[in-house]
């Protein structure tokens, strides 16, 4: 198995400053997305793909996603920072939608997590998905508190935490939090995805 990149070492967080910009991201998007994955440091990449995976896999899983998932991506000073996705179809269940989350590890606990989320909630709404499921590993803790602050109950299946988040009730919540935002509405198409994704923050 090779490898293209090499994970960054770890190194202080920026301070988030000026506006967090939100968009749908499509197949024109994919370098800034394998870039955006290549920025995530060791651990954070474990977490989101619950191990290492080759360039070439990697490369599919962005395609698919781009052209078959909703992905919204949290642009700073016109640089990809982090990216949520929501896959339906497959082997999951109608009504429901698998998310995966990634924030660069250098933007982590600034509330990216959190502003995603909400605006993945709201793309949920306006496309028929009442439930949006939340896979992680067990030791991704931060993952799993975002999830539960959102109403979703984690609990391990095998070696993953797993969550659902009742969208309607997550909307809810997000209209409590003290994260001020603007949530753009972010018009998407949804497509089968085969497979799971995870997630991490």
């Amino acid at each position: 198995m090779l490898f293209r990149f090499l994970f960054k070492p770890r190194e202080p967080q920026f301070a988030l400053e000026g506006e967090v910009r939100l968009r749908s991201l499509g197949p024109a998007d994919a370098a800034d997305f394998c870039a955006h994955i290549h920025e995530l440091h060791f651990e954070d990449f474990r977490h989101r793909f619950n191990g290492l995976v080759s360039d070439e896999w990697l490369d599919k899983y962005i395609a698919r996603s781009l052209n078959e998932a909703i992905v919204i991506g949290a642009f700073i000073d016109d640089h990809l920072v982090a990216v949520a996705e929501l896959h339906t179809g497959g082997k999951i269940a109608e009504g429901m939608g698998e998310s995966a989350f990634s924030v660069s590890s250098d933007w982590r606990r600034h509330g990216l997590g959190t502003l995603l989320l909400k605006a993945l909630l709201r793309v949920a709404t306006e496309n028929d998905i009442a439930t949006i499921i939340v896979e992680t590993g067990a030791q991704n803790h931060a993952m799993k508190a975002l999830a539960r602050r959102f109403g979703a109950r984690m609990q391990m299946q095998g070696d993953q935490s797993v969550g659902r988040i009742n969208v309607a009730e997550g909307l809810r919540l997000a209209a409590r939090s003290k994260v001020a935002q603007r949530l753009p509405s972010v018009a998407a198409s949804i497509g089968d995805m085969p497979g799971r994704a995870s997630a991490t923050m």
